[in-house]
């Protein structure tokens, strides 16, 4: 479970000369807003992504490999879809989710595993991903990887700076609330540190499709080997986990501590946006503008 918090407010710089000093640039407006991340173009590194793919799979195939091109998801999907911060990342919010879900998670499908055990295949892939990269420009793949990093940067520590500025005294006012359900940590020092529901003795937080791709390839030299698709799964939360979730969403909604959560997650949003702020103003521009090469070229619409 991802809990997050965070304090100090995002201090923007001042706007050129034409703007007013109190506004920010144009492009970082929206880390006034209480979805700063929004200022991510995860969608936009979808649709680069999905180009990508879509180019070297038909370059693959005209090569003798069509296997790739016939599994591939029929649309872009955006890999950063975590940093679209809402009430749900910090858990269910409703009884009814708390109970169905508690602390694990839905799944989405997911296609084939396309593996190669031929020589002549890995050469083509290499090189039809490299003319893929060219296709959609000569900075593309520099531009797609500096962004993903950025996405990374953003992602990693939230979670953690959150917790920390959460503080022990909201964690202990949860625990108190919880051991009235009846429900205790094994280390109440250890929670205090790292606040998850995997320290109340019963097992939580799974991915609905764990456990599903058990596919083994036969790893016949000279052959490409497609698995099976995995198909989009509903989580089920055991008994056990079911009525702890449910306390834990009682109990953080009767404390406060999910709006808080919600309020420390923009802080340390905007801290973010802050830090990196350069990377956004430089990269921002150039996502945008492969983005629309990408959808021209694939005819997106």
């Amino acid at each position: 479970m991802a809990w997050l918090a965070a304090l100090t407010a995002l201090l923007l710089p001042v706007a050129a000369c034409s703007e007013s000093a109190a506004d920010p640039p144009a492009d970082l407006a929206a880390a006034k807003s209480d979805q700063p991340f929004s200022l991510f173009l995860g969608e936009e590194l979808g649709q680069i992504d999905y180009a990508q793919l879509k180019v070297r799979n038909k370059c693959l195939a005209k090569a003798g490999y069509p296997q790739n091109l016939n599994i591939m998801l029929g649309q872009p999907r955006n890999p950063f879809r975590h940093l679209v911060i809402t009430a749900r990342t910090f858990g269910p919010t409703s009884a009814e989710e708390a109970k169905r879900v508690g602390f694990g998670r839905d799944s989405l499908s997911a296609p084939p595993t396309v593996l190669s055990f031929d020589p002549s295949y890995d050469k083509a892939y290499d090189e039809c991903t490299d003319s893929a990269w060219q296709e959609l420009s000569d900075d593309a793949k520099k531009v797609y990887y500096g962004y993903f990093d950025l996405g990374n940067k953003l992602s990693q520590p939230l979670s953690g700076t959150v917790n920390e500025r959460m503080g022990a005294t909201a964690w202990r006012t949860l625990l108190s609330c919880l051991a009235g359900k009846g429900h205790r940590p094994q280390n109440e020092q250890e929670f205090l540190r790292t606040p998850t529901p995997a320290l109340f003795g019963v097992p939580v937080g799974v991915d609905a499709a764990q456990g599903l791709d058990q596919w083994k390839p036969k790893q016949v030299p000279g052959t490409v080997e497609v698995g099976p698709a995995v198909p989009a799964t509903q989580y089920q939360a055991g008994p056990a986990e079911s009525t702890l979730a449910l306390a834990w969403f009682e109990c953080r909604r009767d404390t406060g501590i999910d709006k808080q959560q919600l309020d420390v997650a923009v802080q340390v949003q905007r801290e973010l946006v802050s830090k990196y702020e350069s990377s956004f103003l430089e990269l921002n521009p150039q996502v945008t503008r492969i983005a629309k090469q990408a959808a021209q070229l694939i005819g997106a619409p």
